[in-house]
């Protein structure tokens, strides 16, 4: 019976090993919530940004549209720009071999 008693003394764990046990058991949940809670604003950062992102990349698309529609507008406008220049250069040019005809023939007797 001597031997059975040593063997249940051996097997309770002394006070002191039990607190320090709790206590790092405390310590590590009390981590892991505040792990957790960043994690889930880091989470919400993250989401918000790529909202931003998708928003900003949805505005740049948009931006690059009107660009590309201001651009051929602003084409076509410089080629009828060109053509009123042709235009009235060859105008220019008639009404100066008018003016030189009709010139030389006042001068003629």
């Amino acid at each position: 019976m001597i031997g059975l008693g040593n063997s249940c003394r051996g097997m309770k764990s002394p006070p002191l090993l039990v607190a320090a046990l709790l206590a790092c058991i405390i310590v590590l949940g009390f981590n892991y919530w505040i792990a957790s809670s960043r994690s889930v604003d880091l989470q919400v950062t993250v989401l918000e940004l790529e909202v931003r992102v998708r928003r900003a990349a949805a505005e740049r698309g948009a931006v690059e549209l009107k660009k590309n529609e201001f651009q051929g507008e602003l084409e076509k406008q410089r080629e009828q720009i060109d053509k009123i220049q042709s235009l009235h250069s060859f105008q220019m040019e008639n009404a100066n071999k008018v003016y030189q005809e009709e010139k030389v023939g006042f001068h003629l007797p």
